[in-house]
């Protein structure tokens, strides 16, 4: 609902202006053609950028840069048709366009990953809380599943997480918030606000400098947030029991 509302927007407004120059069944339907095209770029885009990020884990590539470099094509091939079906008659503004569609693409984008976009996560996770029982827990870091099993901690650092597992790391650009709302007393706690600790026997209380400290199981010291210490030692003595 939301992409045909925003394509008929587009065909409302007829921001090109080349409606009285071309058919209108043409101004009409080619919107779904370069929308699919757009789409279709832009998954490319993504895919080379996954690509780049996994030999280069230190990359950040920007959506933006993404987006802009999949509407390139999209746009020449805008002024291709439509300099077709007018015979030439219609003075295409390229740069113009790529500009106007550029910022209105990151309009519309914005307020689908705001708005849009939460509320069928949700009803995705309802969905699969069955499987989740019989399959084991697991937790959605940057869009991709995470077996929750194996995970020892996970630090929250600028706009990404670097998660520690017992045999591996990664990271992954989220927000340590949103990942923490999908996790329950019984799997761990947030001493920090910068850290997430799975349940372990491992886990070692110890003061240093006269702050309460976490000991993990591969030798990584987590701080305890002096407003949370109560807590931590509540959720210490309740499921993890470690020695005094």
């Amino acid at each position: 609902m939301f992409l045909l509302l925003s394509m008929l927007a587009f065909v409302a407004s007829d921001p090109s202006g080349a409606r009285p120059y071309v058919p209108l069944w043409f101004s009409i339907g080619f919107w779904p053609v370069s929308f699919a095209f757009y789409i279709m770029m832009k998954l490319l885009g993504l895919t080379v950028a996954a690509a780049l990020t996994h030999y280069i884990p230190r990359l950040r590539i920007p959506l933006p840069i993404v987006g802009f470099l999949a509407l390139i094509p999209t746009v020449m091939l805008c002024e291709a048709s439509v300099r077709v079906m007018s015979n030439g008659t219609f003075a295409y503004d390229f740069v113009g366009q790529l500009v106007f569609y550029f910022f209105s693409v990151q309009g519309l984008e914005t307020v689908f990953y705001r708005f849009i976009m939460p509320e069928s996560f949700i009803k995705a996770e309802n969905e699969e809380e069955l499987e989740n029982q019989t399959t084991g827990r697991h937790l959605i870091v940057g869009g991709e599943k995470v077996d929750l099993s194996g995970l020892l901690h996970i630090e929250a650092r600028e706009h990404h997480v670097h998660l520690t597992f017992e045999n591996e790391r990664s990271v992954a650009r989220a927000r340590l918030g949103d990942i923490v709302a999908q996790t329950q007393t019984e799997d761990g706690m947030q001493p920090h606000r910068s850290w997430w600790v799975a349940r372990d026997p491992a886990i070692r209380a110890e003061r240093k400098n006269g702050r309460l400290v976490l000991r993990l199981r591969d030798d990584t010291e987590v701080p305890v947030a002096r407003t949370r210490t109560d807590d931590v030692i509540a959720w210490l003595q309740t499921h993890v029991n470690p020695a005094e």
